[in-house]
């Protein structure tokens, strides 16, 4: 009889998963416990091991592959929460399919151990399927038949009827994981991703709001020509070590201290990204909407962005207004599809990598100083034909850090006292990218004081780098970055802010848009 081994072979494989889920980072005590949460995990994975039982027709073998993938999701869970202080979540999905197109970017994360580890989990597989002989005729046997669709086809409607489980979510991941387990988790984050949200963003300007600026912009084209010209530069991985490590020079930021003195505001201000993640800091900045707001989709947001879900951002606004607007990036512009969303944003340009040919690298990247000349020659370019905007990112500090080369003697140079080199090698590779993203922005400091066009530029970091050795040695930073607004026209000290709205709570990115635009004109 075929049918207790079908039946027994899949419930086996979902109480190894089960098990597997005490090996999960951080640790899981499974808070929320009952009958339900344990239907919704057998569904899962019977439902798992049936689809590839249909597929292949071998019992062992699906059962062994489907456990064999949820311990390697639990591997890459694993790694994601060593570097990043996250586990993994629905919705980076889609980094195993950029992972493919853009390898450069993350394989080097991986290291030799990780591919060679997804190698021998592929050959495993592989020889798992030709060795296995417990073959059952799913198409010829009514009963074997019968047994896997019908296994099928209740696990579905277990996991349909329970998908209220959607509303225990309360989008902090580490609560969440913890009160349902991994694989639960997972799914009801699932189940959340598939709403859209219901969130707009506050430069989203009604039919007859677009129609009134419209006519004024026609009314009166002088005043369009005189508009300052707008720079908002986002720095990738860039916070002020200093305070969180004593031994770092205070000079290695020091044009950067001296434009914050002379900033309209400047401060720190928190950001929904920790180490990677760049798109969480970047689409609350251009569209104002909070992470929080997002719901299911704040861990990823750019994946709904690229969809017909109606989501405008302040660069549609300054359309409206006259303004040409560019993007400066030097990567490939389909990177978290931003090719697709900056044409619903409206942004006229968008320079990636193509137009950075025989551009100065500074490690494996795009160096800043590279960018910045960009930027300067374009508001040359447009100067008395349009007002410009131009959001730049930078990539030169991009990691990983640990495959950079740096000489000891380079190494000392950037701390008030002798370090030891192995320890803190990667932490002077940032530092020397450091100390060019300071003398990028001199450079344009300087340029823009001395030009007969405004500018308003507004700076600020992504998120913190990752660097888990010297975090190890000192222990993490804090996840706040700095940021300033700085005017050519108006240059005088700043009053220092912690907070972007000067309240006492944390302080999100989404409001740094509306502070600067409302203070560029002063």
């Amino acid at each position: 009889m075929v049918l207790p081994y079908i039946v027994g072979a899949g419930v086996l494989c979902a109480a190894v998963c089960f098990m597997g889920e005490f090996l999960v980072k951080p640790g899981i005590h499974h808070k929320m416990f009952g009958i339900r949460l344990l239907l919704i995990h057998l569904s899962i994975f019977y439902f798992l091991y049936g689809l590839m039982l249909l597929f292949t027709g071998r019992i062992v073998f699906s059962a062994a592959v489907t456990v064999l993938v949820y311990f390697i999701l639990i591997v890459i869970n694993n790694a994601k929460y060593l570097s990043l202080r996250e586990p993994l979540v629905f919705s980076d999905y889609d980094y195993f399919t950029d992972a493919f197109r853009f390898p450069r970017l993350y394989f080097p994360f991986l290291g030799v151990t990780g591919i060679l580890g997804i190698i021998m989990a592929a050959a495993i597989i592989i020889l798992g399927f030709c060795i296995d002989s417990s073959y059952v005729d799913r198409f010829g046997d009514p009963v074997a038949a019968a047994t896997i669709i019908g296994g099928e086809f209740l696990c579905l409607l277990i996991l349909f009827l329970l998908r209220d489980i959607k509303k225990q979510n309360t989008f902090c991941i580490r609560t969440d994981i913890d009160n349902m387990g991994f694989a639960v988790f997972l799914w009801s984050y699932f189940l959340a991703y598939l709403d859209k949200p219901q969130v707009k963003s506050p430069f989203e300007m009604s039919g007859e709001e677009n129609e009134k600026q419209e006519r004024n912009n026609r009314a009166d084209d002088s005043d369009i020509a005189v508009q300052p010209n707008l720079i908002a530069i986002q720095s990738e991985s860039f916070f002020d070590p200093r305070k969180w490590n004593a031994n770092i020079r205070e000079d290695i930021l020091r044009d950067f201290d001296e434009i914050c003195s002379e900033s309209v505001s400047f401060g720190k201000m928190e950001v929904p990204a920790w180490g990677a993640n760049t798109i969480r800091t970047e689409f609350s900045f251009l569209t104002g909407i909070s992470p929080e707001d997002m719901k299911g989709h704040r861990f990823s947001p750019y994946q709904i962005s690229s969809t017909r879900w109606p989501v405008a951002s302040f660069v549609n606004m300054l359309k409206r207004k006259g303004y040409h607007t560019v993007c400066i990036h030097p990567y490939y512009s389909g990177f978290y599809h931003r090719d697709v969303i900056f044409r619903k944003w409206e942004f006229d340009e968008f320079l990636d990598i193509r137009s950075f040919g025989d551009a100065e690298r500074f490690g494996p990247y795009v160096a800043d100083s590279a960018i910045a000349n960009k930027l300067m020659e374009l508001c040359d370019e447009w100067n008395g034909r349009q007002p410009l905007f131009v959001f730049m990112i930078t990539m030169e500090n991009h990691g990983p850090l640990n495959l950079e080369s740096i000489t000891e003697s380079e190494c000392q140079k950037y701390f008030k006292e002798p370090v030891s080199f192995h320890d803190y090698k990667d932490l002077a590779v940032y530092l020397r990218h450091l100390a060019n993203e300071n003398s990028m922005l001199k450079t344009l400091k300087d340029n823009f004081e001395k030009k007969n066009y405004p500018v308003s530029m507004v700076f600020y970091g992504d998120h913190v780098p990752i660097l888990p050795k010297a975090y190890e040695l000192m222990g993490e930073p804090e996840g706040r970055v700095p940021y300033f607004i700085w005017n050519s026209s108006s240059s005088h000290k700043g009053e220092r802010v912690d907070s972007i709205e000067q309240k006492k709570t944390d302080t999100v990115v989404s409001s740094l848009a509306v502070r600067w635009l409302n203070r560029f004109k002063k």
